[in-house]
């Protein structure tokens, strides 16, 4: 059976566009409701510190390994890993959202889409934030150096550890592709794949609008997990729906045949 990671030349739209801002979270990680939460369909929290020299290095850092993702490194990703993980340390354990720091909103997007309507909102005479600055800054590379750990440890085999990473970046970016795409395939190899089921079940139901070949192969990791548990019948849909999402997917056509030699040989 096929089994692939995400893509990688994707990856940065994954962790900046597809950024997806959660309910208020104050600057000491418990639920609360700023003065501006929930502005518009936008969930905006009170300011939080940020170290912006070591941000821009843990940044750098994750570049550089991407990189070496791309090329297939292994070797150098795990001299790189101690260093990574150093990195990966200084991520809050509470999800990303864009903060309210005096007059000014900060969001944290490549998306320019969110940017200019979350600025139109501001500017409009119904929002009570009316009259605020707007600054765009690249989103923290925190769940990416969580999928950079994580992908090194899944290709070194070492299931237990990609998974406990997996978590560790969900914690900042809650919905985040790449993450999810990537623990479900550790949880299926993990022998959790009913835990893997339910956890890309519940991000595709809050994502009902993903983009064609993001929707396409969220349903072949759905298939995927579907084999593991032998349930043919719906992992035959769920591949043949990601092919009427990304036609002519060779993996998709693989797996379908694959569930009829199965079946056959039954």
């Amino acid at each position: 059976m096929i089994s692939k990671h995400v893509f990688v030349p994707v990856l940065g739209a994954l962790f900046g566009a597809l950024a997806v801002a959660v309910p208020g979270i104050g600057s000491g990680g418990t639920a609360q409701a700023a003065p501006a939460d929930l502005l518009g369909g936008f969930h905006i929290v009170d300011c939080r510190t940020h170290d912006a020299a070591q941000e821009n290095a843990d940044q750098a850092l994750a570049s550089k390994a991407l990189d070496l993702i791309e090329a297939h490194d292994i070797a150098k990703l795990n001299e790189m890993m101690p260093a990574l993980k150093a990195a990966l340390a200084h991520a809050p354990d509470v999800p990303a959202a864009t903060e309210k720091c005096g007059d000014t909103v900060v969001v944290y997007t490549e998306d320019v889409t969110k940017f200019l309507a979350l600025s139109a909102y501001l500017m409009s005479p119904q929002s009570p934030l009316k009259g605020s600055k707007v600054e765009q800054r690249p989103p923290l590379p925190y769940p990416l150096l969580a999928f950079i750990i994580g992908w090194t440890d899944y290709e070194n085999q070492d299931f237990a550890a990609a998974h406990e990473v997996y978590v560790k970046g969900l914690k900042n970016d809650p919905d985040n592709h790449a993450l999810i795409m990537e623990d479900t395939l550790t949880l299926a190899e993990l022998g959790r794949s009913e835990e893997a089921l339910t956890q890309l079940d519940a991000y595709m139901a809050r994502n009902a609008d993903l983009p064609d070949v993001l929707k396409a192969g969220a349903l072949r990791k759905r298939g995927y997990v579907l084999v593991e548990l032998h349930r043919w019948d719906e992992a035959e849909k769920a591949y043949s729906d990601s092919l009427v999402a990304e036609p002519g997917n060779e993996i998709a056509e693989g797996e379908l045949e694959y569930i009829r030699q199965n079946r056959s040989s039954k």
